[in-house]
């Protein structure tokens, strides 16, 4: 199943804050509330748009302030930093694989590992901010591209994108092969998301950027 409800989740998804009430029955004095009322990160999410539990634990890592946003697999890893950015911006991360598409689609279809929306400063009711595709892989950079695309191309994921200001692609992988950024796949891939005002890197084994790095291609 590829879930179509990725764009509502990402806008309408928040942490539960407790009622007053509720919190003064568990005991708790009245500077342990006001910090926990000024910390909603530290609340469960509430219920997602699809309405299932089970897949929204499949689906979302994280939702908060972080300063550090990292996607990391098998020694690969991808860090978006934030840390300089006064308020920090909320930032969701999605799990693709096995979450936004699950079985059977998830054993057929090409996807990338994570998808990272961020509600930047430029985002708005009518639309979002910044989203992030992130693929970690082993040394096949050309099939990381195809899944990256292929992501970028999904139909239910289409109003995600449309809803973004900018989609940005990533790929971090072992070891990449010579003149990779010269070959039809890397300049697909490239033309794609540039027509989503973002743009395409790739690094070796690992990647970290600041938030107002991400335009920039220096380094790629």
């Amino acid at each position: 199943m590829i879930c179509e409800k990725v764009k509502e989740c990402s806008e309408r998804t928040r942490h539960i804050v407790p009622s007053e009430k509720a919190k003064r029955n568990k005991g708790k004095n009245a500077q342990n509330r006001k910090q926990r009322k000024e910390d909603i990160y530290q609340y469960p999410l509430g219920k997602s748009p699809c309405g299932d539990e089970m897949c929204q634990k499949k689906c979302i890592d994280f939702l908060d302030k972080r300063s550090q946003i990292k996607c990391e697999e098998k020694g690969k890893t991808y860090i978006l930093d934030q840390s300089k950015k006064y308020p920090r911006y909320e930032v969701i991360k999605f799990f693709v694989d096995k979450g936004v598409i699950t079985d059977p689609e998830a054993s057929t279809v090409a996807k990338c590992d994570n998808v990272v929306p961020i509600r930047d400063a430029e985002a708005s009711v009518d639309k979002g901010g910044t989203a992030i595709l992130v693929e970690l892989k082993g040394v096949d950079t050309k099939h990381a591209l195809e899944q990256l695309s292929a992501t970028l191309n999904q139909q239910q994921l289409q109003s995600l994108w449309d809803n973004q200001r900018r989609v940005f692609g990533r790929v971090v992988c072992r070891s990449t092969p010579p003149r990779i950024r010269n070959t039809e796949e890397y300049m697909s891939v490239k033309e794609a998301f540039f027509e989503r005002n973002g743009n395409i890197k790739i690094a070796e084994e690992n990647m970290v950027e600041e938030y107002d790095e991400l335009e920039r291609l220096r380094g790629k």
